[in-house]
């Protein structure tokens, strides 16, 4: 759990929780209870995911080298044009 909150932090992330922290924060402040407990699911929303892939990280596929690699080696042929 503590190497969860300590990766992935990127601009985005820290947007989060700096947004999730300003609602916390008026909340307690102004003593509103729907806003904290709203405050206190966006904070641990934003600290323990990386964005919308959620907590498997689904979505990130890392780029392969060898991929990029075959891109080069296409060779083209030139077809007769009418």
């Amino acid at each position: 759990m503590f190497e969860r909150l300590k990766s992935g932090w990127t601009t985005l992330k820290f947007i989060r929780v700096g947004l999730a922290g300003l609602i916390l924060y008026s909340s307690i402040e102004s003593v509103q209870v729907i806003g904290i407990i709203l405050g206190t699911v966006f904070m641990l929303f934003s600290l323990f995911t990386d964005g919308v892939c959620g907590i498997g990280n689904n979505c990130y596929q890392p780029v392969k080298k060898d991929i990029i690699q075959n891109i080069e080696d296409i060779q083209y042929e030139e077809l007769d044009s009418k």
